[in-house]
């Protein structure tokens, strides 16, 4: 059995801490798992140095604690706020068959791309070689004029990447390797078909909403917007006057799409919280108003983000994670109807991990034992087992 990594994701409520392996069998296996909440982002846009040490540290503690293992170290997901996508197409004249060294040297050239500090590029994703204009899956031994490659260099932050380094090298934690959070997720919960077809990746946290945009087998944006579930909790506290806590229960009993104004019984359910000494009723029809019309907003502004980067045309389905939205009852018709396309959640089928709020550090897991050298020689059955399972 190989040995265990972690994979550290940075929410904007949470810290979730994943500590994994590869099985005897080649199959991703949970070996701790550990999260620590807080506040939310700071006025300066992120947590600060001695936050993000605290919830480090318990949830560090409480992945290594589970796993009963010594754990030394780690992948890092770098969140989308820290993160871009730069398209890059290169050509080269030839004027003869395309062979593999003109192959090599348009990889090198879509590679290198100037950027300001201190962004620096994460990795490179190849799309489809163009042979005199035309796309192509595999070029070599074809005649061709001019052949092109397409590719998305994605990029990050360096100087927040370093930070979270620093502070988790204080904790006995080598990180070797910063991997855009959004990418491991494209890479582990969203199939090659849907990525060739044109999909997004909507990941709804507490206090903010990745997404990420693929075309052509390959991603092209990356974006966040600062608003998530945390959002319809105080709307739900706003319009009820319930306290947070209560209105973090309360939001969950909905079932978005039921129509109560169409079943008389329906529409006279209440939902009873405490009020200091009292009982206040809190109509669902009520409630269900405040929920359903935050998360049409929501999902709006996703809409209206892509649609403003002339890429809403090439998207013909939605993976929704995240356990801002992800975990209301009725969110995949809700959310196909604000949408007009089809949606489905992208939950990890993994023992301990099957749950939508656990994909993004499920998925730096997966993608962290790629990286990880003591597992090279079985991540190609990771893959399979992987494939094998996935659930639609």
């Amino acid at each position: 059995m190989s040995k265990a990594v972690m994979a550290i994701e940075l929410g904007t409520t949470k810290v979730s801490v994943l500590a994994c392996r590869i099985s005897r069998n080649g199959s991703l296996e949970l070996s701790g798992l550990g999260q620590a909440g807080y506040s939310g982002i700071q006025d300066d846009g992120w947590m600060s140095d001695k936050t993000i040490y605290h919830v480090l540290d318990a949830a560090v503690g409480q992945a290594r604690k589970m796993a009963g293992l010594k754990i030394d170290q780690c992948v890092l997901g770098i969140p989308n706020e820290f993160c871009g996508v730069v398209s890059n197409t290169k050509e080269i004249n030839l004027g003869r068959t395309v062979s593999k060294k003109d192959v090599m040297e348009l990889r090198k050239l879509v590679s290198s791309y100037p950027l300001p500090s201190p962004w620096k590029i994460n990795n490179v994703s190849y799309g489809s070689f163009l042979v005199d204009g035309k796309p192509v899956g595999n070029p070599l031994g074809l005649p061709c004029e001019q052949l092109g490659l397409q590719a998305s260099v994605i990029c990050i932050r360096a100087d927040f990447a370093r930070n979270i380094t620093r502070i988790l090298n204080t904790l006995n934690l080598e990180v070797y390797r910063w991997i855009p959070t959004s990418y491991a997720c494209g890479e582990a919960l969203i199939t090659q078909e849907e990525r060739e077809k044109g999909v997004i990746w909507i990941d709804v946290g507490g206090e903010s909403t990745d997404l990420a945009v693929y075309k052509n087998g390959i991603p092209v944006l990356y974006d966040w917007i600062s608003l998530g579930g945390a959002a319809i909790t105080r709307d739900v506290a706003t319009g009820t006057g319930a306290s947070a806590q209560e209105s973090e229960k309360l939001k969950k009993y909905c079932v978005l799409g039921l129509a109560y104004k169409t079943d008389s019984d329906a529409s006279e359910m209440n939902m009873s919280i405490r009020s200091g000494k009292n009982i206040q009723n809190i109509p669902m029809e009520f409630l269900q108003e405040i929920v359903e019309a935050r998360i049409e907003e929501l999902l709006e502004m996703v809409r209206d983000r892509i649609t403003a980067e002339d890429l809403w045309k090439e998207c013909h389905g939605v993976v929704l994670a995240g356990g801002g939205l992800a975990l209301y009852r009725g969110i995949r018709e809700f959310a196909s109807h604000t949408l007009g396309l089809p949606v489905r959640l992208g939950v990890p089928d993994t023992i301990g991990l099957s749950c939508p709020s656990l994909s993004a550090v499920y998925s730096l897991g997966w993608s962290g034992l790629k990286y990880f050298p003591d597992g090279r020689g079985s991540i190609k059955s990771v893959l399979i087992n992987w494939l094998k399972k996935f659930r639609y």
